[in-house]
């Protein structure tokens, strides 16, 4: 028998599996038929969605991550109001890998759709298509009532990177939902002067992962007036805002951040000393010679050989 004919009796036992089989050899059967490969398979996976156990389900979800297609979306979709939480959940992370084109139509309904889990992984879904015609309906999930939907409209927007998106966008960086604002600032990355206020004003947010994420967001601006905030960050209590924020200052090019960034050089964390010595490296003037100077002999050697580099830059100057 060659190899397309036993492919083919694989197939047929492995279907026939499906049809008779205890629910572990159902399971068992759609790993196989995932390995097969075989889109004549793709029917009856789909129809083990209704299966009567939960975990013939959640497998068959699982197994649907191996093929792609229309009928293939629309049967995940379905299943993510499985009675299930397991089976829900795993539909979701399916569903948000396919990044599939062709799904974009179905999955913007599904922003529409009565539950937010729904809503939520729709959008999740949609991130990674940049599909046009999902701009309206995440800006109008950015009110949604539940801020996981709210989450992952804003990334979609991030993903867009539509002008129309920036002012949706700065509106969800006051959002009640830290997660939320987080990914707001994520998304505004490509906004420009419109978005400079809204993340300076995203420094001093009481959750120190939006501030870390503000602090990194302002060094990829194309814009001039944000040094003041930033240097202002290198005393954030939370040493990760510190780090950002030093790596920020470093593409601004700012010598007013000089002497701020100098006296980081004295902090514990060498992972914040060395940010700081590259990011005087990167200004490359020469007021941050004596900085410099003062610290050759930091106790991290990746510090010393920055300190180095950084010294020979400015003094090239």
């Amino acid at each position: 028998m060659g190899l397309f004919e036993d492919q083919i009796s694989a197939l047929d036992d492995l279907l026939e599996t499906l049809a008779e089989g205890d629910a572990e050899s159902r399971r068992v059967a759609l790993a196989e038929l995932a390995d097969l490969g075989d889109d004549a398979g793709v029917p009856a996976i789909i129809a083990t969605l209704k299966d009567a156990d939960a975990g013939v389900r959640e497998a068959a979800v699982q197994a649907l991550d191996a093929f792609d297609g229309p009928a293939v979306v629309a049967a995940l979709a379905d299943a993510l109001s499985d009675s299930a939480a397991p089976v829900r959940q795993a539909t979701a992370a399916v569903l948000a890998e396919k990044n599939d084109p062709a799904s974009g139509p179905l999955l913007i309904g599904l922003v529409a759709h009565h539950d937010a889990f729904v809503r939520a992984t729709a959008l999740r879904a949609l991130t990674g298509l940049r599909d046009p015609a999902a701009l309206a309906p995440a800006l109008a999930s950015l009110a949604d009532a539940d801020a996981e939907v709210r989450r992952h409209a804003a990334s979609v927007l991030g993903w867009l990177r539509a002008p129309e998106a920036a002012h949706g966008l700065v509106a969800a960086v006051r959002d009640s939902n830290p997660e939320v604002r987080r990914a707001a600032v994520a998304a505004l990355g490509f906004a420009g002067a419109e978005a400079e206020p809204a993340l300076i004003a995203a420094l001093r947010d009481s959750d120190w992962q939006v501030r870390e994420s503000a602090a990194e967001v302002l060094g990829k601006l194309a814009t001039a007036q944000r040094a003041h905030g930033l240097i202002a960050a290198l005393d954030d209590e939370t040493w990760q805002v510190r780090v950002r924020a030093a790596a920020s200052l470093g593409k601004l090019r700012d010598p007013a951040a000089i002497p701020a960034l100098g006296a980081t050089l004295d902090h514990p964390i060498s992972n914040l000393r060395k940010e700081a010595t590259a990011a005087l490296g990167e200004i490359g003037h020469r007021d941050a010679l004596p900085y410099l100077a003062k610290h050759t002999d930091d106790p991290d050697p990746d510090v010393r050989k920055l300190n180095r580099w950084a010294t020979a830059k400015v003094s090239g100057a």
